[in-house]
């Protein structure tokens, strides 16, 4: 943890320093309801993720900044002292980043930085915890987010998908940053040795039983047996809220599937292999699965079974592929 204000990553002084000149505008009367502060981010540029990603990531709205002329004169010698500090030789120190993410109402995903000991490009580690609060408000929504569609992946694991590549396109910290070019045959500027998904319990609401599974839940059955089975109430669906294992194996299934490279996924498993060390999935801090990049990718063989067209490609990527893992600094085993 960071012990002043000059051991602040360059990123969230920019920031404070920001909060510190100027003042906002006083509050409304009525107090916003909850989440409806966030809105998605900007997205120009082409990106990996599908259009589900973009437009259900959300991040707290800027505020309404005015001047604080006297702010600044008080300032002005703590400013002199950051910039000197930052002209020094860089501190070899790990980065380590920890980003809270609320799955709200089985719809958005809103990611916020709760730690950050500094702002580099190659992150040693990156742990993101999953928080579930609020259901969804009908049972089709339900089933048209969760359920795969005709050859590809349901439609709210690129809400998922996306806070990476977001992350490894810009960094932390600049959820509102306009991409100024494609990344799709650009190196992403950074990097993650180690991920870190941990998916945790709610306290926020009741949790649905295990003896139901996933897919009744997502479908609104009740009870494994099919004869037996029958629809939910409305109160139920209400009130029932997707447990964090669910979540944690239907995620870590979905990162299998990239990893295969099989299909429509070669572009999206790519990313992973370039950028990504290692994954580790867990639920409530237990380890639930880890996938260790460097030895998928060394066993990973795509050249049988494909046109030659395929199988070249795919032996200039791999080639690429521990290029991009060398140079920064990731794991590789040849």
């Amino acid at each position: 943890m960071p012990t002043s204000l000059l051991d602040l990553p360059n990123e969230l002084l920019e920031q404070i320093v920001q909060l510190a000149l100027t003042y906002d505008n006083p509050p409304p009367d009525c107090p916003q309801a909850p989440y409806e502060g966030y809105v998605s981010g900007p997205r120009k540029a082409p990106c990996r993720s599908w259009s589900y990603g973009p437009s259900h990531v959300k991040y707290q709205k800027k505020q309404d900044w005015q001047s604080g002329c006297l702010s600044l004169l008080l300032l002005n010698r703590r400013i002199a002292d950051i910039a000197r500090r930052r002209l020094d030789p860089l501190d070899p120190v790990p980065c380590s980043l920890r980003l809270d993410v609320i799955l709200a109402n089985e719809t958005d995903l809103l990611p916020t930085w709760c730690f950050l000991s500094k702002v580099c490009r190659r992150v040693d580690d990156l742990t993101a915890t999953f928080r579930i609060i609020g259901t969804s408000p009908t049972l089709e929504g339900r089933r048209q987010r969760f359920r795969p569609g005709d050859g590809t992946p349901p439609p709210i694991l690129w809400s998922f998908y996306y806070i990476l590549e977001r992350f490894l396109e810009v960094g932390p910290l600049a959820e509102h940053r306009l991409p100024t070019a494609s990344p799709r045959s650009k190196r992403m500027p950074f990097s993650i040795n180690r991920l870190n998904l941990d998916f945790v319990s709610s306290k926020d609401g009741t949790v649905a039983p295990p003896h139901i599974g996933v897919f009744n839940w997502i479908g609104g059955i009740d009870n494994e047996d099919d004869i037996e089975s029958s629809v939910w109430s409305s109160s139920d669906l209400a009130s029932w809220l997707m447990r964090p294992e669910w979540l944690a194996e239907f995620i870590s299934g979905y990162i299998r599937y990239l990893l295969r490279m099989g299909g429509r996924a070669e572009l999206h498993g790519a990313m992973i292999y370039e950028y990504v060390g290692s994954i580790r999935i867990c639920v409530d801090g237990n380890l639930l699965e880890e996938y260790r990049l460097d030895y998928i990718l060394k066993d990973l063989n795509l050249t049988y079974g494909f046109d030659e067209i395929r199988r070249n490609f795919f032996v200039r990527w791999k080639a690429k592929a521990y290029r991009v893992r060398q140079e920064a600094g990731l794991p590789v085993i040849i």
